[in-house]
């Protein structure tokens, strides 16, 4: 174990730190002081450093390894504990390092070449805070890694560092140092950023199958573009999680991006809501207040559920939409914003034209550009890589050791039909981690206790089509004249159904459909259907 600090420590560390000249010399300082304070409980002392392309870590400093025996670690190592600390700008401590799984080559060859020990990872930031530049790795006893991070004289000194360290690679004017400065603040259109966008794109939507290569390589081409983009799909595929990539890979990714479900905010207040209202503007206006649409200014505006926005708004977007101006409530002048629009539904746009409720003109004006996402049933090659990056998620914020899903589980998972679609699929297998014991695989009796009854579709109809016998609830429905109607009966049925499987929670049945839990009581709450409080 480490002992107390002293103030003459504290005070002779600070001197050998403000004394470098040299970033090598600087780090070198610091881990020395690191290793001298922890003794026997720290076994490694690491400083890692971005490259001037800003695509790969490269070792900079070690008290007792090579430097020529350290792998480099690819930036798109995104569950590595170095990148993640890097990305999220905050330590991370990892006890368990050796129950990692598919982290990435740079990970594992390191590893390999460490002692066994839990990771502290600390990241250090340049002179403006606003990107990673370097981490510092200590390898040892996670009681004593722990104790030092939370140690106020060591915050202090990490401070000192990270200040003394951003200093001088500001100062640094060598090549490789602007070249880093380049990358480090991108220009949008640069092949660098194009690198880092398929990168992220990679990491963050999952999937093998050709659907998803596809959806990767759509979002690419429409991240460059400046048009509206209107994400299709059904409810719990990710158009959420596809418009904040579109942002991401986008040149306006340094700002907002401000999402809206259209669906959440009542009809009164969505107005104020997206524009804004000045004091007194209506009842409880007690302050002026900007909206969504001024906080987006610079980035993105993404409108979730776009067909449940009233009417009589959609008139005052489409003008918003042509001519980027807006006026908040009770205000008498106009103001401006400079956003990029993405919309995102799961009904059809087109039937709430024909039917009068959605106005056709902004329906061309926001799907200038469109992406639609396929179901995950169409599409099971993508169910296996979606469980190892749900349970890596798992295991990293719950510091958990799920190792991984057995094939018998993942069997019963590729034969569900998944009307939640990855929602659901998600929901599952973190309810499964939290179930099954550290160290060991999600078997499927654990998947098959959680697994409820599921209405198919298009079974029913494949056995209309073929004149095989059906359910004479569905017959009535396939029978109907009335297509509203007998959808409002198809929905009734089938969340009447679901709740029955889930024993009445609202909770279960919520999330394996793949709607707000608020969707789904006011449903029920419609139907007079019944439903327990979870």
């Amino acid at each position: 174990m480490s002992n107390p600090m002293l103030a003459l420590d504290v005070l002779n560390i600070a001197q050998a730190l403000t004394v470098a000249r040299q970033i090598d010399s600087l780090t070198s300082n610091f881990l020395r002081a690191v290793a001298t304070h922890l003794g026997t409980a720290l076994r490694h002392a690491l400083c890692y450093q971005r490259n001037a392309d800003g695509d790969r870590l490269l070792p900079l400093s070690s008290t007792d390894l090579p430097l020529g025996e350290l792998p480099e670690i690819a930036l798109d190592e995104l569950d590595n504990p170095l990148i993640y600390t890097m990305l999220d700008k905050q330590p991370c401590l990892v006890e368990h390092v050796d129950r990692l799984i598919d982290v990435g080559d740079g990970f594992e060859a390191l590893r390999q070449r460490v002692a066994n020990g839990a990771w502290l990872a600390v990241p250090l930031l340049d002179d403006d805070r606003r990107h990673a530049v370097a981490v510092i790795v200590l390898i040892g006893l996670h009681a004593s890694l722990q104790a030092w991070r939370d140690d106020p004289a060591w915050q202090m000194l990490t401070t000192i560092q990270q200040q003394l360290f951003a200093r001088l690679t500001s100062q640094q004017s060598v090549v490789e140092n602007a070249r880093y400065e380049r990358a480090a603040h991108r220009d949008r259109s640069a092949a660098g950023h194009r690198a880092a966008a398929a990168r992220l794109l990679a990491a963050e939507w999952v999937g093998d199958s050709s659907e998803t290569q596809h959806i990767r390589a759509e979002i690419l081409l429409i991240a460059d573009s400046a048009l509206a983009v209107l994400v299709t799909g059904e409810t719990g595929v990710g158009k959420d999680h596809a418009a904040w990539l579109i942002h991401q890979t986008s040149a306006r990714s340094g700002k907002a991006f401000v999402p809206v479900n259209c669906a959440a905010i009542p009809k009164e207040l969505i107005e104020a809501e997206l524009f804004g209202s000045t004091r007194g503007a209506y009842t409880g206006a007690t302050q002026a207040r900007d909206g969504l649409v001024a906080a987006a200014d610079g980035g993105t505006l993404f409108l979730d559920e776009i067909g449940d926005m009233p009417f009589v708004l959609q008139g005052t977007l489409l003008r918003l939409l042509n001519e980027k101006k807006y006026r908040p409530l009770g205000a008498t002048q106009e103001r401006a914003s400079d956003f990029r629009l993405i919309c995102a539904t799961h009904q059809p746009l087109p039937q709430l034209v024909r039917a009068g409720r959605f106005r056709e003109d902004l329906y061309f004006r926001i799907r200038q550009l469109s992406l639609h996402l396929p179901p995950l049933r169409k599409r099971p090659e993508d169910i296996a890589p979606l469980v190892n990056h749900v349970v890596i998620q798992h295991n990293r914020e719950r510091q958990a050791h799920v190792a991984g899903i057995d094939a018998d589980a993942l069997t019963l998972l590729q034969a569900h039909a998944f009307p939640g679609n990855v929602r659901e699929l998600r929901s599952l297998v973190l309810v499964a981690s939290e179930r099954v014991k550290n160290g060991q695989p999600i078997d499927a009796a654990t998947l098959q206790k959680l697994l409820t009854p599921t209405v198919h579709g298009p079974d029913v109809v494949s056995q209309a089509l073929h004149g095989q016998a059906i359910d004479p609830a569905f017959a009535e429905l396939l029978n109907a004249d009335n297509l509203p109607e007998a959808c409002e009966n198809f929905e009734r049925l089938m969340i009447g159904a679901r709740l029955r499987g889930c024993h009445g929670s609202r909770t279960r049945a919520a999330q394996s459909l793949g709607i707000p839990k608020r969707t789904l009581a006011r449903k029920c709450q419609k139907w007079n259907l019944a439903m327990e409080s979870s």
